[in-house]
């Protein structure tokens, strides 16, 4: 009976407990609930902050846009939400498109890919295939850029987003005509813009009649571009678009100029002008003065040209420098970045593998005392030498991340190193008349020593900014070391030939100004291509003295540089023919298949 009533009494002891328990239940979890929705409220707020912040940094300045976008990507991993994780890492992809670094766009963008496919996300899985399409474009990789933009175009169908398909339909016919498809990829741009036309389509009219006219101009039909450039002038959406209106005029100047009418030419160029400095746009501006430097070049207007080219020069170093440190500060945030992702990756593994020993020293207490000493010395000595071999790797990976980066920031502040000490040594000279010689001598010692560091090494602007990149900066050293005016022309031959032969005719350009800076007495020497249906040519012409060709007849007569381009261009299988006579100058001509 004791016990009976005992157990009666720890019954309704327990029974009493366990109402109080579901009562403190019942009152704490909706006071827990609130504190965390609320929580979750003002990580949201902050999240969309970010990303409207983002939204008009991106283009303007996306080193601050990829500063948001890291903490978005937190913020959305916090919140364990599919679609806000989708969005920062497009944001982030997009701003580290803009700022040139492709590799790890495309990275975020794969991401972005991956994601929306796993989630089922058919708009954002459409654009993420769109937008990779469109970075191998900006990587002069249209063949990968067509595919791409065709999976783009085959999803949106099946996802019933045939809006989209316009766009995609341009972006399709513009790459089959960098891959020498012209016709077909016209035909598409043009049946693409006349459907705009007539559904009164505005922004998809104006994004057709612009590509039209860029593809007619490169391929070598100005006439017909510039019909449509002019359509455009009769749109109100461009009129009324500073930005959009100083692009066609920019357009409209090169078209005119094409056509050798110079009047127009510079019509067009004072208004590209007047707007760029309306806006502030440094890019418009920089097209502007090199659009007339060609303009008084062409007219014979060479005081004048040398004045321009060299305010142009200015202004792309200028645009060049802010571009290289936005890169840089962008590559440094994202290095910290991925540094402390591995760590943070490193600290969960670490933690699980506490998990899991802690787990096991739990069911070996089961077993008998010394069962259970061996047993958890040898657990313990076995995940031990795991996480040590697990954090060597990370180290060794770490290490080698680091050297890798600081290997390539060394290698890009070289270009820039022998630019400030040369104006440190300008400096001097200007803020002391008579500035002490052995500081100056140290200096000139400083900065032979970076050039000599330099001519050893591989072009870098080659590689990093093509073709035409490097011969306008080899022009600005021509013309700085001789009073020569030289200037070049070669718009989209990077686009059309591949390492090596971009190589070659680097070294070509560099023999033929140097023949001519010390053979032909010339004020002017002159580098344009010109771009044919499976031919390209390559055209350095001077003003000099020239000189009897039949001396060349003579093999014996031909210089080593002479023999050295011909050469080169044999291993292009191309052609080289060369026009002179004694006070004519020299025209050099180079064609390779493409």
């Amino acid at each position: 009976m004791f016990f009976f009533a005992l157990g009666t009494v720890c019954n309704k002891t327990i029974e009493n407990m366990s109402k109080s328990f579901c009562f403190l239940l019942f009152c704490v979890l909706p006071a827990y609930s609130a504190s965390a929705q609320t929580d979750r409220n003002a990580l949201l707020k902050e999240f969309y902050r970010l990303d409207s912040l983002g939204d008009v940094l991106v283009y303007d300045k996306p080193e601050q846009a990829l500063s948001g976008s890291k903490k978005m990507i937190e913020l959305a991993q916090t919140l364990q939400d599919d679609s806000l994780i989708l969005r920062a890492n497009y944001v982030q992809g997009e701003c580290l498109e803009n700022l040139g670094i492709f590799d790890s766009a495309l990275k975020s963008y794969y991401f972005v890919l991956s994601k929306a496919e796993q989630v089922g996300h058919c708009y954002i899985h459409c654009s993420a295939l769109f937008t990779i399409g469109r970075v191998y474009q900006s990587m002069n990789d249209p063949a990968k850029s067509l595919e791409f933009i065709r999976k783009a175009k085959q999803r949106a169908i099946e996802c019933h987003i045939y809006r989209d398909t316009a766009t995609y339909n341009y972006d399709i016919g513009f790459n089959m005509v960098l891959l020498r498809d012209t016709i077909a990829g016209l035909r598409i741009v043009e049946d693409n813009t006349n459907m705009a036309r007539k559904l009164h389509n505005e922004e998809d009219l104006i994004y057709g009649l612009d590509n039209l006219s860029n593809l007619l101009a490169e391929t070598g039909k100005p006439v017909e571009a510039l019909k449509y450039e002019l359509e455009l002038l009769q749109i109100p959406a461009v009129l009324e678009d500073n930005t959009k209106r100083t692009g066609v005029y920019e357009h409209l100047s090169e078209i005119y100029f094409k056509l050798n009418d110079l009047e127009n030419a510079q019509k067009y160029q004072r208004l590209c002008m007047k707007y760029a400095e309306e806006l502030g746009s440094k890019d418009w501006i920089l097209e502007g003065y090199k659009l007339q430097y060609m303009i008084d070049e062409a007219r014979g207007n060479y005081k004048s040209a040398l004045e321009n080219h060299k305010t142009y020069l200015v202004i792309k170093d200028s645009v060049y420098q802010v571009q290289y440190h936005e890169k840089m500060a962008a590559m440094s945030s994202l290095y910290e970045l991925e540094t402390k992702q591995k760590t943070i990756e490193l600290l969960k593994l670490d933690q699980k593998i506490k998990e899991k020993e802690i787990a096991q020293q739990r069911i070996l207490l089961l077993l008998g005392l010394l069962s259970l000493i061996i047993v958890v010395l040898m657990i313990r000595f076995r995940n031990q030498r795991k996480t040590n071999a697990m954090r060597q790797a990370f180290a060794q990976d770490l290490l080698k991340v680091q050297e890798t980066e600081r290997q390539r920031i060394s290698k890009d502040l070289h270009d820039s190193v022998g630019q400030n000490i040369l104006f440190i040594k300008n400096q001097l000279h200007r803020l002391a008349p008579l500035p002490d010689q052995q500081l100056i001598s140290s200096v000139d010692s400083t900065l032979e020593e970076v050039r000599n560091i330099a001519k050893d090494l591989y072009p870098n602007q080659l590689e990093q900014y093509g073709l035409q990149s490097a011969v306008d900066s080899l022009c600005e050293t021509a013309q700085e070391t001789s009073g020569i005016f030289v200037s070049s022309d070669l718009q989209g031959i990077d686009a059309k030939l591949n390492r090596e032969a971009k190589i070659n005719f680097y070294r070509i350009i560099q023999e033929c100004i140097n023949n001519a800076m010390k053979h032909a007495g010339a004020t002017s020497i002159r580098i344009t291509s010109k771009q044919s249906p499976g031919k390209l040519e390559l055209v350095v012409q001077d003003n000099g003295k020239g000189f009897d060709k039949s001396i060349l007849e003579r093999k014996a007569q031909r210089s080593f540089g002479m023999i050295n381009m011909e050469e080169r261009i044999k291993m292009l299988r191309g052609r080289f023919d060369l026009e002179t006579a004694v006070d004519k100058g020299v025209k050099l001509t180079f064609s390779i298949p493409v």
